[in-house]
């Protein structure tokens, strides 16, 4: 008897709870559909990007406003839907899960696990969509993002809170190039994210292996929308990917994402597009391409220490076809982002990997978010360089070469080698400065491919063993001592002892 009476309570209380009086649905029909988008008639206070939902669960949002129908793009399969059903304006945007329950998860743009690891244990949500940190609530980008990848850490200093652009050709290593990034971080503060958008799902799988055997990954989320998935999936990818990233920046934290990659993000803007019949422009895509992705990379930054402090660095990739840059879309990206590392097909072919072209590739923050060290030691590396590669050019013609010029051409082989590194093997600072003053001196010199190969796998050993100190003060505050330096080198040079000069 006091169950029942506990009931009917709990009853008088919801029937006393109702709202009495009329009450408006709004409520539209599907005219066409076809392609992962619809045409609904209906609905005119429906605002721009506003979820929609259909009466067979499916969602979309309103991507297309015109006076007398909504072009809508679905988040969801269409087989079940048809001309004639229904339609409900939420009054929501989408919204994505974020925060510490989404690390270690492989997840689609709306949040949903991937990984068979259940459910997403976050409550907090986030639109997809927003604002980026206006100018006074920004702050300077001069702490340095440690990619491990010698190249890069050299030539082109990436700090964070930068917009740097990877590009090049298909299979040149662009991918490997961002997930080597993101390993290096495994003993940094950086959350990362990694947005595969419109990939197929064997290099999603080769992603995300290499991310598990190396990485942190429960310091990771990977966000996947593949080839397969619905277009509206993968165009929403790069900005729900870039709020989640946004949740760790804007609580003072450290966070890095890498978008795999724009150019099919383009081509899948372009593709909504013509289906929902906006006018065509240069290449058929519609004139906001260039805004679209400004409004997403602008997102990334370095917030003021009144704003916490936090950064957001972003790593874009896109795609080129016989290495134009000079495309509608990669000009469009270089002109947003704070930089480019440009990939290069021959030097891949070659066996030059990573394969950066270092003369385009920049780094319009460069030096000032390069570590300490790391700067001093390579002040000259980029110029000597590029002498070397003007001076090789040249020797290709044949014909005797003066001993100076001789020695340049050995000088910039043995630069070449080191800048020479395998997959996810990134390097600790300490190994790249000792490797850099070793090839600056000259005390590389002497040897060949194969003992500068012997040579770089036993420095880090070398180093420990008769330097900890100095790698100890390096590592804490990323500058080198005139003495320590001279430990350094005292230790390189030792090393670089032990192998026998070639024969010629």
């Amino acid at each position: 008897m006091p169950h029942d009476a506990n009931w009917m309570k709990l009853a008088q209380d919801r029937v006393m709870a109702t709202a009495l009086g009329p009450h408006a649905d709004h409520r539209g029909r599907v005219e066409e559909i076809g392609d992962g988008v619809a045409m609904i008639s209906g609905l005119p206070d429906v605002r721009l990007d506003e979820l929609l939902r259909f009466d067979g669960g499916q969602f979309g949002f309103a991507q297309v406003l015109e006076p007398d129908r909504i072009g809508c793009v679905l988040l969801d399969a269409a087989q079940a839907l048809q001309a004639g059903d229904a339609v409900h304006g939420t009054g929501e945007v989408v919204r994505v899960p974020v925060g510490e329950g989404l690390l270690g998860r492989i997840v689609d743009p709306l949040g949903r696990p991937m990984d068979g690891k259940g459910p997403i244990l976050s409550t907090a949500t986030m639109p997809i969509e927003r604002d980026a940190p206006g100018i006074v609530d920004r702050d300077l980008v001069t702490e340095p993002v440690q990619t491990g990848i010698l190249v890069v850490d050299t030539l082109f200093a990436l700090g964070r809170g930068q917009r740097e652009l990877i590009i090049g050709d298909p299979a040149t290593g662009k991918t490997t190039l961002a997930i080597d990034t993101i390993i290096a971080q495994k003993d940094s503060d950086m959350i990362c994210v990694y947005v595969a958008v419109g990939q197929k799902t064997s290099a999603v799988r080769r992603a995300v292996d290499a991310l598990q055997s190396f990485a942190a990954f429960d310091r990771c989320i990977v966000v996947v929308a593949g080839s397969a998935t619905a277009p509206g999936l993968q165009w929403i990818a790069p900005y729900a990917g870039m709020s989640m990233a946004e949740y760790f920046r804007d609580r003072g934290q450290h966070a890095l994402i890498v978008i795999d990659d724009l150019s099919k993000h383009a081509a899948t803007h372009r593709e909504i597009a013509l289906l929902t019949r906006q006018s065509p422009g240069r290449e058929a895509y519609p004139g906001d391409v260039f805004y679209v992705h400004a409004r997403l990379l602008e997102r990334a930054a370095k917030l003021s220490q009144a704003e916490g402090g936090g950064s957001l660095t972003a790593l874009p990739i896109a795609q080129t076809e016989a290495g134009n840059l000079s495309a509608y879309i990669p000009t469009n990206l270089i002109s947003i982002t704070d930089g480019q590392i440009v990939l290069d097909a021959k030097l891949f072919n070659e066996g030059q990997k990573p394969a950066v072209d270092v003369g385009v590739s920049v780094s319009r923050v460069g030096g000032k978010t390069q570590a300490p060290a790391l700067r001093e030691a390579a002040k000259s590396l980029r110029l000597d360089y590029a002498q070397f590669l003007e001076i090789e050019s040249f020797t290709r013609f044949g014909g005797s070469v003066e001993p100076r010029v001789q020695a340049q051409l050995i000088r910039g082989q043995r630069l070449r080698a080191i800048l020479r590194q395998r997959q996810h093997m990134p390097m600790r600072l300490a190994d790249e400065v000792g490797l850099v003053l070793a090839v600056q001196a000259g005390l590389l010199d002497h040897l060949t491919p194969d003992q500068m190969a012997t040579f770089r796998a036993a420095l880090p050993e070398a180093l420990r063993r008769g330097a900890s100190d100095a790698l100890g003060r390096l590592n804490s505050s990323d500058k080198l001592s005139d003495d320590d330096r001279a430990l350094l080198l005292a230790v390189v040079q030792k090393l670089a002892q032990t192998a026998e000069p070639s024969d010629g």
